[in-house]
């Protein structure tokens, strides 16, 4: 590799971290077909390490980087002290994350796809505006250091959005379904419909709650409101600086003896999959909570070594729901997050509440002191349950609490789990007592 040869000779050490591929991006706006797009993507990012510390440079092309490492090595100078060493080559589990059948999909057949669903949805109700976005993605990513590693892995990915909107006169629903797939037996086409069709349903008429403390079931998507908060505090950099408030729990019981999450990059059937994290890092099976009991935290090569533990395969570019992009260095983040399911169906959740909420989506996930757990969120997609049954959606209402406490008390966990974004996979989950508030 050029860039990796020339940067040998000017630093102590370096990383190439290198990504090619195509994509076909499709766009339809109200219903109708607003964009057809083929995009290449070429890049690289080299990460050096020069007087023990560590610089970082981009560039779109992959020959003659001799300004690349000159930019890197300058970088260095002020950079943050490295607490690592770039990985040696090491035994990785080498997974399967590309598909001929994605690979192969056109233009025309992403097309269809997009037409299939409004289609669908048009029969339901032909005044729902809907908006859709397909990409069919085929990528290289490569990543070799001076230290040996030399490591490659081929993705493809299909994924569909959908925007739906029914507008009233004095009202706009809107709500979003997606579905991310990396192999086409993963993709499904009626599961977002459906979902969107049944909330849509619930949302034809509108029911009033007062203010006060209720059970609240999130949905899968829905569990991001608590996830949010929960990965602040599990991050390995947090624990180590002492501001999470898990620093000094591992291995006590912290959350609902029923309670277990773990990350887990190689996960057979994740929309995610992968072999290694974007440092070359063989990918981990990590216990994170196991039946209530705090297990361990992720890292990445920085902040493991600084903590003086092991990395946990977590130094990823990008985040949860964003994909990597080869122009940011990485840092701690989960591949692909799964909370264990429950044994009881959503229904059953429901039934079983005289008064509360059915939480989908909210506005603005994050808000609220994120490292101590406190959210405090407007709702986008809610329902009122009353007397075991949806009666309606809610508007201009706000969930908040904490996570730890609502975490640490009775929750119920759905029997039935699904993908949210490619990169977790959740049930719902039913919490006791959430401070609902009804703005007047």
């Amino acid at each position: 590799m050029e860039l990796l040869d020339q940067a040998s000779k000017k630093v102590e050490s370096a990383e190439v971290f290198q990504k090619t591929g195509s994509s076909i991006p499709v766009k339809f706006n109200s219903g109708e077909l607003e964009s057809v797009k083929h995009v290449e993507t070429t890049g690289a990012a080299l990460r050096v390490i020069n007087d023990g510390k560590l610089g970082f440079s981009t560039t779109t092309r992959l020959a003659g980087g001799s300004s690349v490492v000159d930019r890197a090595a300058e970088t260095a100078s002020f950079g943050e002290k490295a607490g690592f060493e770039f990985p040696g080559p090491a035994d990785v589990n080498e997974v399967d994350t590309f598909d001929r059948e994605v690979s192969d999909l056109t233009a025309k057949a992403l097309i269809d796809y997009g037409k299939e669903v409004i289609a669908r949805l048009r029969d339901f109700d032909p005044d729902l505006e809907v908006n859709v976005d397909l990409i069919k993605s085929v990528g290289k990513t490569r990543i070799a250091n001076t230290n040996g590693l030399d490591t490659e892995e081929e993705k493809t990915k299909l994924s569909l959005g959908l925007e739906i909107k029914k507008v009233r006169e004095d009202d706009i629903f809107t709500l979003r379904e997606s579905c991310v797939a990396q192999k086409m037996d993963q993709f499904d086409l009626n599961k977002p419909t459906e979902k969107a069709i049944q909330k849509v349903k619930w949302a034809e008429r509108e029911s009033k709650i007062q203010s006060g403390t209720y059970p609240v079931i999130l949905t899968p998507r829905g569990t991001l409101v608590v996830l949010v908060s929960l990965l602040s505090g599990l991050d390995g950099q947090n624990v180590f600086q002492g501001t999470s408030p898990l620093t000094g729990d591992l291995g006590k019981n912290v959350f609902a003896e029923n309670f277990t999450l773990e990350d887990y990059g190689s996960m057979e059937g994740s929309p995610t999959r992968r072999s290694f994290d974007d440092e070359g890092y063989p990918a981990q099976r990590s216990e994170l909570i196991s039946d209530g009991k705090v297990k361990g935290f992720l890292y990445d090569l920085q902040t493991a070594g600084q903590a003086g533990t092991r990395p946990t395969g977590n130094g990823v570019k990008g985040g949860l729901i964003s994909g990597s992009d080869f122009r940011s260095p990485p840092s701690i983040s989960p591949t692909t997050l799964a909370i264990s399911s429950g044994s009881t169906n959503v229904g059953k959740l429901i039934s079983s509440i005289d008064m509360g909420l059915l939480v989908d989506q909210v506005l603005g996930l994050g808000q609220g002191n994120t490292l101590s757990g406190e959210f405090s969120n407007n709702v986008s997609v809610a329902y009122k349950i009353e007397d075991g049954a949806i009666t309606g959606k809610v508007k201009d209402t706000m969930i908040a609490g904490n996570v730890y406490e609502l975490l640490e008390g009775e929750i119920e966990l759905g029997k039935d789990a699904e993908w949210v974004g490619g990169g977790l996979k959740a049930p719902a989950l039913a919490l006791d007592s959430v401070n609902v508030v009804r703005k007047s």
